[in-house]
């Protein structure tokens, strides 16, 4: 048995030292193969995580200086948008750049190497993953103002591609993302003139048809297109800057010669700026305004416009100010700013005029043809009612032996009649009118100081206050013809007192060719009461009877026989039963035709 197992062993012993050391190895394998892949689990894991971390806008607004951006999202309309939507283009190349871009923001905040003033470029990709119907919407309305996305997306604005963030920008305090009014300015105002190719106000505005009421002034603007208004005629100084670039703003982003020395090619500054990068306009552009102007700032026009010397007078007398003893009173035009070209739109003639002129033309070119004649009664009431007073300050210096009107009521007085002559009245009839009636009053002041009786006025003077005045001003001694007979309003208005709602309505409630609201017949209520104690003054109205015969009954009857051959009065046919008749009283006629009429 002893040679059996001297033999057998050296068989078994090799086969166990071999094996141990592959077993050893496999276990060594086994255990880095799940190192690593616990490893690499976590890596992703951790990866995931903090893909999924720093794509919440949370992260975004975790650092100070992005606060306000964050902020400012969350009260945006696109406040249920994550940044990531919006900040990274769509594919895995934009996710990988922008993840690497966000990584190099956190190691700079860290290492503190940051700058406080964050900048990022969002492609029109992003935007048009959620609008790209903008592009085929057509027009809309922003702000009151047409706007198509098309053409500004697709077609090449002074020689450069928008981009979507090149009108919705960040610049907006308080707003994300928010469309920037100042860009759309900037573009279609700088280097144009007012009203004319990308500036003309038909571009975003259309004419609107309805009565607008600024002031206590109303205006149909349907009147705009009927007569071809100019919109400068009252929008003055709506567009204010130039929008252009100094050079030294260039510096704060370049130091590099050669760049600085395409200073002024706008083609190239477009494409790299705008085009390739966005780059906020106002970053190089000064600022272009577009608003209405205060009622002063209509007035600052340039003086050459229309003046060739000093015109303060009459810019004070629109403002309603300069006067002495009266409140200011600025003109209901001036109100509602319309500016001096609007008028004072006639060239000097011959070059004897200081300033540009001014007609009844200058009415009707903006109210139509009916007010032809209202620039002529404003200046003939205060040209007379200037004269009166002017003649009342003379005579009153005159009799107090006043070499000079440097003091006291006299002096105030002058310098109402002053401002309102070097000012032509008619720039504020209203405001003329009322420093005129002050400085009479204070020249009857200066007069009752001195022991001398009051002076009544000379002029007409309506005996009250009404809104009609602002236009019909002078209408109170206007004469004409109503219903075929000469009508005189002085004896209605300023005698009788009738208010103008006595006898008209008010322009918006009248029909369409009314002059009166109870027609020719409605006067009789008046005139024949007050004729049934002055019978003859039923000529006034009735004078052409006398010039030929009507029917009556089966003959013609001739009015000037009777009236004049017999001295019959229109009281004795025509007044009976209580008043003034149209048909004549039958007893009368049969004291000289007992008989009838055969």
């Amino acid at each position: 048995m002893q040679p059996d197992s001297e033999t057998q062993q050296p068989e078994t012993e090799p086969a166990s030292t071999d094996a141990q050391p592959e077993k050893s190895r496999l276990a060594r394998w086994r255990k880095r193969v799940f190192a690593l892949s616990l490893i690499a689990g976590v890596l992703i894991l951790v990866l995931l995580g903090t893909v999924e971390v720093t794509s919440q806008p949370r992260f975004c607004g975790s650092c100070h200086n992005m606060e306000k951006y964050y902020n400012s999202w969350k009260t945006s309309s696109h406040k249920t948008v994550p940044c990531v939507e919006c900040h990274i283009p769509p594919g895995i190349r934009g996710e990988f750049r922008k993840k690497f871009e966000a990584l190099s923001m956190v190691t700079s905040y860290f290492t503190g190497t940051y700058g406080t003033n964050p900048w990022t470029e969002i492609d029109d990709a992003s935007c048009l993953r959620c609008h790209e119907r903008r592009l085929l919407a057509g027009r809309e309305v922003f702000h009151n103002v047409l706007f198509n996305h098309t053409p500004h997306l697709t077609e090449t604005r002074r020689g450069m591609k928008l981009r979507c963030t090149s009108c919705h920008s960040q610049i907006v305090q308080g707003a994300h993302i928010a469309v920037t009014e100042s860009t759309c300015f900037l573009c279609h105002f700088k280097g144009q003139k007012f009203n004319d190719a990308t500036g003309r106000c038909t571009l975003c505005h259309q004419i609107p048809d309805k009565v607008i009421t600024k002031a206590n002034l109303s205006f149909d603007h349907s009147d705009v297109k009927r007569f071809n208004m100019q919109c400068v005629s009252c929008h003055s100084q709506v567009i204010r800057g130039e929008g252009d670039v100094p050079k030294q703003r260039c510096v704060s982003c370049h130091s590099e010669t050669e760049r600085l020395q395409r200073y002024g090619d706008e083609e190239f500054l477009h494409e790299k700026h705008v085009s390739d990068h966005k780059i906020e306009c106002l970053n190089c552009h000064n600022e272009i305004q577009h608003k209405t102007a205060a009622p002063f700032e209509t007035m600052s026009t340039s003086c050459s416009t229309c003046h060739r010397d000093g015109h303060s007078a009459a810019r004070d007398l629109y403002a309603g100010i300069g006067g002495k003893g009266v409140a200011p009173e600025p003109s209901t035009m001036y109100q509602a700013g319309i500016r001096c070209e609007a008028c004072h739109m006639l060239p000097p003639i011959g070059g004897q005029m200081k300033a540009m002129g001014a007609s009844e033309a200058s009415c009707m070119s903006c109210h139509g043809p009916r007010y032809n004649d209202i620039l002529g009664r404003w200046k003939t009431l205060v040209s007379g009612t200037l004269a009166g007073v002017k003649a009342e300050f003379d005579r009153t210096r005159t009799q107090l032996a006043l070499p000079t009107h440097d003091a006291g009521p006299l002096a105030d007085a002058w310098n109402n009649i002053d401002l309102v002559e070097r000012g032509h009245g008619a720039h504020n009839v209203e405001y003329s009118l009322a420093l005129l009636d002050a400085s009479h009053n204070m020249i009857n002041q200066a007069r009752e100081q001195r022991g001398l009786a009051a002076l009544s006025p000379t002029w007409p003077v309506a005996p009250y206050q009404s809104t009609c005045f602002r236009c019909h001003r002078g209408i109170e001694t206007q004469q004409g013809r109503f219903a075929g007979k000469e009508f005189i309003h002085k004896p209605h208005v300023i005698d009788a007192g009738f208010e103008c709602a006595t006898c008209h309505r008010p322009h918006e409630e009248k029909p369409k060719g009314e002059v009166v609201r109870f027609g020719a017949e409605g006067c009789a209520n008046c005139h024949h009461a007050r004729e049934q104690q002055q019978p003859q003054a039923c000529l006034r109205c009735h004078s052409d009877v006398l010039g030929r015969k009507v029917k009556f009954q089966t003959k013609e009857f001739d009015h000037s026989f009777h009236f004049k051959d017999l001295s019959q009065k229109c009281a004795d046919c025509h007044l009976w039963g209580g008043g003034i008749k149209r048909s004549p009283n039958m007893n009368t006629c049969a004291t000289c035709h007992p008989d009838g009429f055969k």
